[in-house]
């Protein structure tokens, strides 16, 4: 009896074992198999990637227009900067190098996702000039309205913020701009930001102080509060790097006791409200310096007059303009309301011009003619078509390049019948 017990038992035994080693091995095999899945996943992955990149950029150099070199970037980080503002750092997808930039130059940005979102907005670097990793840092304008071709809205700030992750994709034009510190100044310079406009001034103090660290460099820096600071942390910290950096932020919505902590946090100077440019050229107390500035465009034209009026020279004093909503026609002495014909040859439109005000640019999307849009404001170069026929001026001074018989549609008004070949 017990001898058949003892076999029971080891048979038993040998049963549940090689069912354990059964069901072990049935585990083991399914996580090989989902780990290869996992691996071939990953790798098709890495393929489709490496195959939409060659797509586009075989587009891209297929371009009749080759001059705004356009290139397919891969978003290798997006960070956060302040409530509303991200920052998002580019590498060319196969590693190659990037051309170099002047500091202070911007991007043309554009959805990588054909027939889908292609409006172009021009975003200043906002890290000093190298070959390997380019950074843009954009703030999310407020807006109810989806993407739109006009002037006014937001809408691919507002697209970027809500879209774009790690690893996603973006086309890239440029880089390209006047407005940078030219490397000949040896003079000392102070840089004045206000919100987002120092995205610019953070690649301007970021080569100064790698490059340049004996010339003295001045930012002072508008914001809100500490909650809507972009790079404030990060510029402030070259206070620290270098003796000849100074950073003064001034905070025009914040407590006291909110000053005192980012004083007692970061290096360089706290201050509560708003700067003046007569304090600024004051507390420079140089001559010989030069000012650059970004912002928006009335604080811009404001900071201008004063530090004219202070005795700034006019060729000492340099500025950004990405874009003003409303149009700023010369004044020429022509006050007549007269229509002219516009024909878009390639598209095979024709309409006439309804308003002294509107641009040729905009009379192309009232009828529905795809011309790319950058800047709006005669800088960036991105909305130029050529000229067929007519005469046309400008409602600015404009400082993109034009090759013969080309025209900026953003910023054109038409003085006769014209044929443009969109």
């Amino acid at each position: 009896m017990l001898q058949n017990l003892a076999v029971y038992f080891i048979a038993f035994g040998l049963i549940s074992l090689s069912l354990g080693q059964f069901f072990v091995s049935g585990l083991s095999l399914r996580r090989m198999l989902r780990r290869h899945k996992t691996i071939r996943k990953n790798q098709l992955d890495r393929l489709r990637s490496a195959t939409q990149v060659a797509r586009l950029n075989s587009q891209l150099s297929a371009s009749s227009d080759a001059s705004r070199h356009w290139r397919a970037m891969e978003v290798l980080r997006v960070v956060e900067e302040s409530n509303d503002a991200k920052s998002f750092y580019l590498a060319d997808p196969n590693q190659q190098s990037l051309p170099l930039f002047h500091p202070g130059q911007f991007l043309m940005i554009r959805p990588a996702l054909a027939g889908k979102y292609q409006a172009t907005r021009c975003y200043s670097l906002s890290v000093a000039p190298n070959t390997k990793l380019w950074r843009i840092t954009v703030k999310k304008q407020a807006t109810d309205q989806p993407l739109r071709a006009d002037r006014k809205t937001g809408g691919l700030s507002s697209w970027m913020h809500e879209n774009i992750q790690d690893g996603d994709c973006l086309l890239v034009g440029g880089p390209s701009g006047h407005f940078y510190l030219a490397p000949e100044i040896q003079a000392p310079i102070v840089l004045l930001a206000a919100g987002v406009g120092i995205t610019p001034m953070a690649s301007m103090l970021q080569y100064s102080s790698h490059f340049t660290p004996r010339r003295p460099v001045t930012l002072y820096y508008q914001a809100k509060d500490q909650h809507h600071w972009p790079l404030g942390a990060e510029v402030h910290g070259y206070c620290k790097l270098v003796d000849t950096c100074k950073v003064i932020s001034y905070l025009s919505r914040t407590s006291d006791a909110d000053l005192k902590q980012l004083a007692q946090e970061h290096a360089g100077t706290f201050r509560k409200g708003k700067f003046s440019a007569l304090d600024i050229a004051s507390e420079s107390n140089n001559p010989q310096a030069h000012y650059y500035m970004c912002g928006p465009e009335d604080w811009m034209a404001a900071i201008r007059e004063q530090l004219a009026a202070s005795g700034v020279p006019a060729d000492q004093i340099h500025w950004e303009s990405f874009g003003s909503a409303t149009a700023q026609i010369p004044t020429d002495g022509s006050t007549c309301e007269q229509s002219f014909n516009v024909q878009f040859a390639r598209s095979g439109v024709a309409s006439a011009t309804t308003s002294s005000d509107q641009s040729l640019w905009e009379l192309a999307q009232a009828n529905d003619v795809p011309i790319p849009s950058g800047c709006l404001s005669g800088v960036c170069g991105s909305c130029k078509v050529k000229l067929l026929q007519g005469a046309i001026k400008y409602d600015r001074t404009i400082s993109a390049s034009l090759a013969e018989n080309e025209c900026l549609t953003c910023v054109a008004r038409p003085t006769s019948d014209v044929v443009l070949e969109a």
